[in-house]
């Protein structure tokens, strides 16, 4: 079938331009909507490995950064579809009741697939996660995994299974919801290495009538045509030589090089494999339907994953045990977004936080960091970002 759109995540992108959200959040939500729709029924073998194009997606900012909108322009073509899709809040088990009741089998070319796929959309991951909630966090860490069988005990049936599990989860939260929500022990492995956080600082433009024209009322028309059809897709992802080569390349480069030294992200850094091998699939169903992932899928999955971590690991800022981190973040936020901040204000702002000293100390390692840069004889602290010149800081 000849599609309607030329790449599905810039179609989308290109749809959902005259409104706030960052790029990166619009972008990753596009992921995610095609993953829900692939779900269990499409796959890649890498040896004995095999990997489905399952994310757990979570959008992560500060309020009003727009998160919940990037997720009202995916769902809004994904109710259409008729995906099994659960709830934003809920207990664990009628999350487990859906998830049993996604099961189906359906026929796809010459493929009988039988499945329990099943895709968690929260506007608000906290509430969907609760307080330290062990146990959901235990089954989400084995449902990201696709295991041919979940074992589950129920209170008047005894142990129950749920077949050929496939959990695909697109979430938002600021950063202070999601680490008060997390146990200390899940930050930096088991469900958080699982996770693919997307951060932003701030919602990505101002568009004070966000709306849309003629043109991306039709294009959204197309984007659903497009994803209903690939709806009805299934079987096995094949890589091409150079793309496979590629991901070697790459593999053997970040297993000697990884990314992140911070303790908090190292199991991450031993998942990114599989993220890019699901991302390759991504990337080739979005431009069309021969399952084939070339070396540019390939690539673009690489570059996908490598932006989104350049600001991964704000999310973890004021994980540890020292008491001016979380006022340091805070101060380094404001920063990034206003991008100059006098000295008054500062003190004005963290007066009830911190003592002079201790705001002297936070500037010092700010600014030691490369964070920021101190102007002491006009009063004012410029938000410094590693690639800009001096010359873009010059002072006023």
């Amino acid at each position: 079938m000849e599609r309607h759109t030329t790449d599905w995540v810039e179609d989308f992108l290109q749809y959902s331009e005259n409104s706030e959200p960052p790029v990166i959040f619009r972008r990753w939500v596009a992921i995610g909507c095609l993953a829900a729709v692939l779900q269990r029924k499409c796959w890649v073998e890498l040896g004995v490995e095999v990997f489905y194009p399952n994310f757990y997606i979570i959008l992560v900012g500060p309020p009003a950064s727009r998160k919940g909108t990037a997720l009202r322009f995916g769902t809004s073509i994904l109710d259409r579809i008729g995906l099994p899709v659960a709830a934003d809040a809920g207990s664990r088990q009628k999350l487990i009741d859906r998830l049993v009741h996604s099961n189906v089998t359906e026929g796809a070319g010459n493929l009988t697939l039988n499945h329990s796929s099943l895709t968690i959309i929260s506007t608000e991951l906290t509430v969907f996660l609760g307080y330290q909630n062990l146990e959901l966090l235990s089954d989400l860490c084995k449902w990201f995994d696709c295991e041919p069988r979940y074992l589950y005990e129920t209170h008047s049936r005894g142990e129950e299974e749920v077949i050929n599990v496939w959990v695909n989860l697109l979430g938002a939260t600021t950063p202070m919801l999601l680490q008060t929500s997390l146990p200390e022990g899940a930050i930096g492995s088991g469900f958080t290495s699982r996770a693919i956080f997307v951060y932003a600082p701030d919602k990505g433009k101002v568009v004070p009538v966000p709306f849309l024209s003629t043109e991306q009322k039709e294009l959204k028309e197309r984007l659903f045509l497009d994803l209903a059809h690939i709806r009805g897709l299934a079987g096995e992802f094949k890589l091409s030589k150079a793309a496979l080569d590629l991901y070697c390349d790459w593999r053997l480069e970040t297993e000697e090089h990884p990314p992140f030294s911070d303790p908090k992200l190292d199991f991450y850094n031993q998942r990114r494999p599989c993220h890019i091998l699901k991302l390759a699939m991504i990337c080739s169903i979005a431009k069309g339907d021969s399952q084939i992932i070339e070396e540019n899928d390939m690539a673009k999955a690489i570059w996908t994953l490598e932006e989104t971590e350049k600001d991964m690991p704000k999310v973890f800022q004021g994980v540890g045990n020292n008491r001016l981190a979380a006022i340091q973040i805070r101060l380094e936020r404001m920063l990034e977004v206003r991008r100059k901040l006098s000295l008054q204000e500062i003190h004005n702002t963290f007066y009830s936080d911190a003592n002079n000293a201790e705001l002297g100390d936070i500037l010092a390692s700010l600014e030691s960091r490369g964070i920021c840069r101190i102007s002491a004889r006009q009063g004012l602290v410029f938000f410094r970002n590693q690639a800009m010149s001096d010359s873009d800081l010059a002072l006023e």
